[in-house]
């Protein structure tokens, strides 16, 4: 059986492991809330509970935290503990790939295709790359890929049974990602949609009304599948809470996409080549064709977070719409025509390879494809050092080395690589839990990061022992010009500042001395 398996190397899963290849050993790890998931990971499997109250800053000690992602975090710390940057590079393919690979054979079954449904999976691929991140967030879109399968399933197929997978998956997303509400959300609005076809359709059996009450049914228990969570129904209002705070708005995902990027440039290719796909389709879209895409378009223009999200809805629609349509009619003429019959003729008079001898070539190829990556690998590796210099790295080894402790002033942005590093031993003045600290806190930290008016006194409740700090940071500037702080270490990116204290100055002439960066 192991040998059939195989041998059945298509085409097309050439290709999709030749992707997962090139992503899981090309992928850089250095987005920063990456980190704080893997400590919060961490925690989980070592306490074997979920912590009560956050333990990673000093200024939010204690206090409620919701581990909307905890299930997330423990397999991803778990693949780490397992297998290192790789076990994470892998299940970051792994979880990529899949996505894909599930609108993939979508789109195969509403009748495009495998050219043209790889070509569109390509494109999405391309659109949401910016999002394959070791983040939650990849487990909110293959459960987003997989829910939106089965309803079309549903659908175009009459498949019931499949409907019943939707609770169960529900129970493993509400617990892997904040976005299941998307889920519960895509469900009852295909509901709704396939009733408004009912009643506004001409085919209006009673089988069909028969499927739509089991549809319905299934929604409710979707929604209700959702409680099994840490937090119960709380958790509904979590995600609503995290939308409306301000200081989201300052991230830059949760802005507008700048169409002057690769990836949002494809993303509106995606969205003209919908509106051309249905304006030529012979069938005209029903409510459902044209609500669940057109509401996922519409949200990929509010904010780069839901990029991913549209570009995943639009594919199968796009493809069901072509194969409706021009790509239908293309093949028919070309079928008929003079040109496409000599083809034809000339193709099948040659001698066939045969299944197994095709599956050996694509072998071959594979085992081609992985020795080229294995000779590129130092220039990977290299490139992947090269992003990783944008981390605080060599600052929290000095913090480390030194022993200094105390209370950390950190820039936002780095406070996920800095709990990685020093805690919990040391706790970060902030990071990118967003939600932990709330929209009075970040608008003071914003205060004390620029220098705006008052910033000496919000700077000087937090008690600050010592900062780690972007070298062109203004706050950096100003602790400096006011003298309650000394520079002990920089590198081209990063700089150390202790309070000026008769020890910290005594530490930092050691280091001078030491030949290192300090001053």
């Amino acid at each position: 059986m192991l040998l059939t398996a195989a041998a059945r190397l298509t085409k097309t899963r050439l290709a999709f492991l030749a992707l997962l290849m090139v992503v899981t050993l090309a992928l850089p790890l250095v987005d920063p809330d990456y980190f704080w998931h893997l400590k919060a990971g961490e925690y989980i499997v070592t306490h074997r509970a979920l912590p009560t109250g956050d333990v990673f800053s000093f200024t939010r000690a204690g206090q409620p935290w919701v581990l909307h992602e905890w299930l997330f975090e423990a397999v991803l710390f778990l693949a780490y503990s397992s297998w290192g940057t790789f076990g994470v590079q892998l299940l970051t393919a792994l979880l990529a790939m899949a996505t894909l690979g599930v609108i993939f054979a979508l789109m195969r079954r509403l009748g495009q295709s495998a050219p043209v449904a790889f070509i569109l999976a390509g494109c999405g691929g391309f659109v949401f790359a910016s999002g394959w991140a070791p983040r939650p967030q990849l487990a909110t879109y293959l459960f987003f890929a997989l829910f939106l399968s089965i309803l079309l399933r549903f659908k175009y197929d009459g498949a019931r049974r499949a409907l019943f997978a939707l609770p169960l998956l529900m129970v493993v997303w509400v617990n892997a990602h904040g976005g299941y509400l998307i889920g519960i959300a895509l469900t009852f609005l295909f509901t709704g949609a396939e009733w408004l076809n009912y009643r506004f359709g001409a085919a209006r059996t009673a089988a069909r009304k028969e499927g739509l009450v089991h549809l319905s049914w299934i929604a409710a228990a979707t929604m209700l599948a959702s409680l099994a969570n840490p937090e119960f129904a709380g958790h509904w209002l979590y995600p609503f809470q995290v939308l409306g705070m301000e200081a989201n708005r300052a991230i830059q995902e949760w802005q507008s996409p700048d169409f002057h990027g690769d990836g949002p440039r494809i993303y509106l290719l995606l969205c003209g080549l919908f509106v051309l796909s249905y304006i030529h389709a012979r069938l005209k879209p029903d409510f459902t064709e044209l609500l669940i895409p057109g509401v996922f378009l519409f949200n990929g223009f509010i904010s780069i977070r839901h990029v991913p999200l549209a570009a995943l809805t639009l594919m199968p629609f796009i493809a069901l719409a072509l194969a409706r349509g021009p790509a239908a009619a293309c093949a028919a003429w070309w079928k008929g025509s003079t040109l496409g019959r000599r083809y034809a003729n000339a193709a099948g008079s040659g001698t066939q390879l045969g299944a197994g001898v095709e599956a050996g070539l694509n072998w071959l190829l594979l085992l081609a494809i992985a020795l080229v990556l294995a000779l590129f690998q130092p220039l990977l590796r290299a490139n992947a050092e090269k992003q990783a210099a944008l981390l605080p790295a060599a600052a929290a080894d000095y913090v480390i080395a030194h022993g200094i402790k105390g209370n950390m002033f950190n820039v936002f942005g780095d406070g996920g690589y800095l709990i990685y590093r020093l805690g919990p031993e040391r706790k970060v003045l902030i990071d990118g839990r967003v939600d932990v600290y709330g929209d009075a806190f970040f608008k003071d930290y914003r205060d004390v990061y620029f220098g705006a008016a008052g910033w000496k006194d919000k700077f000087d409740r937090l008690a600050i022992d010592f900062a780690i700090l972007d070298r062109d940071a203004p706050i950096r500037q100003l602790l400096l010009a006011d003298g309650s702080f000394r520079e002990a270490f920089h590198d081209e990116r990063h700089s150390v500042l202790l309070r000026s204290v008769p020890q910290r100055a005594a530490l930092s002439r050691a280091d001078q001395q030491e030949g290192g960066h300090g001053l």
